[in-house]
């Protein structure tokens, strides 16, 4: 009897079509390098981070599509506590009366610490604005 039930079980996997399914992990995407995300307005961000020691060298740069008209950033840098990214030291802004922005700059930082640089980036065109954050 129980060498009949294998059997009919194994006839049984064999019929039925399998799916295999694969997903990954949920992430944050504004952490998660290399994500591409579609927008209306904006063509590129793209914030850069590297820390030496105690000093923080960063850059942005924004590109809007043609109609943009001017674009304005909010930069913060943040530091990894534990599993957590929390906000280090103030903010500060950049701007752009065109569709195109660049900056870049320095800040000092703790020594031995995990950092990224967070820019939420805001371009107006005539016909409404669009908002977006991005993280090096």
């Amino acid at each position: 009897m129980k060498k009949k039930i294998t059997a009919l079980l194994l006839v049984l996997a064999l019929l039925v079509p399998t799916t295999q399914a694969f997903a990954a992990p949920l992430t944050d995407t504004a952490a998660t390098p290399n994500v591409i995300m579609r927008y209306t307005y904006i063509s590129t961000i793209t914030p850069v981070l590297s820390v030496s020691k105690t000093t923080a060298t960063y850059s942005l740069a924004v590109r809007g599509i043609s109609s943009v008209k001017s674009i304005s950033a909010t930069l913060q840098l943040q530091k990894l506590n534990g599993n957590t990214w929390s906000d280090y030291g103030s903010s500060w802004s950049a701007s752009s009366s065109s569709n195109v922005l660049s900056t870049s700059g320095t800040k000092t930082v703790a020594s031995g610490g995990t950092y990224r640089l967070k820019a939420t980036v805001t371009v107006y065109t005539a016909d409404g604005s669009e908002t977006a954050s991005a993280n090096s």
